[in-house]
């Protein structure tokens, strides 16, 4: 009995030495963005429509493995100006400026709060996003591939979200012969360097 309590108690300090080995070797490091990307895909009562975005900013706080590998997102804030947003169309762009109220909010934003990656580079993020002045909790996925032991990690994804759960009134064309539809599909990907 006494014997079995020794051995239990070692190897209880042995996994918490290891911890605290495996938490001194994983390595933090601040990224900031070198190469953004934002697209949002939508459908109208005349033909599918994009917007796109190539220019923005984004922090985050990366923890990696000593083998370079990324194993977690203490934070993370990611803005794009609304307005950088551009279509093919500048009528389409003004009135889905209008629709997001950009003179007041002139920011899409999301910052997030929890965050999970697995071992594939996969990562579950649960974090606030703001569009139009309208802020909701959301869930997003995405798929994270690490280059040149750490220094770059390049993230990517996407969320379907309705408009008008963040009070966005679907735009509408040519004195509303053509209306946008509510679904919309908010594409991502960015570079972060050290």
């Amino acid at each position: 009995m006494y014997h079995s309590a020794i051995i239990r108690k070692g190897i209880a300090t042995l996994l918490f030495v290891q911890l605290i080995i495996a938490a001194a070797f994983a390595q933090n490091k601040t990224l900031v963005v070198s190469g953004i990307s934002l697209k949002v895909n939508g459908t109208s009562t005349l033909h599918d429509w994009e917007m796109k975005a190539t220019s923005g900013t984004c922090t985050a706080d990366l923890t990696f493995s000593p083998a370079g590998q990324l194993t977690g997102i203490t934070a993370l804030s990611y803005t794009v100006g609304a307005e950088t947003l551009k279509s093919e169309h500048s009528g389409m762009d003004s009135n889905a400026y209008k629709a997001l109220k950009t003179k007041k909010n002139p920011n899409i934003t999301f910052k997030i709060t929890t965050s999970t990656v697995a071992a594939d580079g996969s990562i579950k993020a649960q974090g606030q996003l703001t569009i139009a002045g309208v802020t909701k909790a959301v869930e997003l996925t995405a798929k994270s591939t690490v280059a040149a032991g750490g220094k770059s990690v390049v993230i990517k994804g996407s969320k379907v979200i309705n408009m008008t759960d963040f009070q966005v009134d679907p735009p509408s064309f040519m004195m509303g012969a053509m209306k946008t539809g509510n679904a919309v599909t908010i594409s991502y990907e960015f570079t972060l360097h050290q």
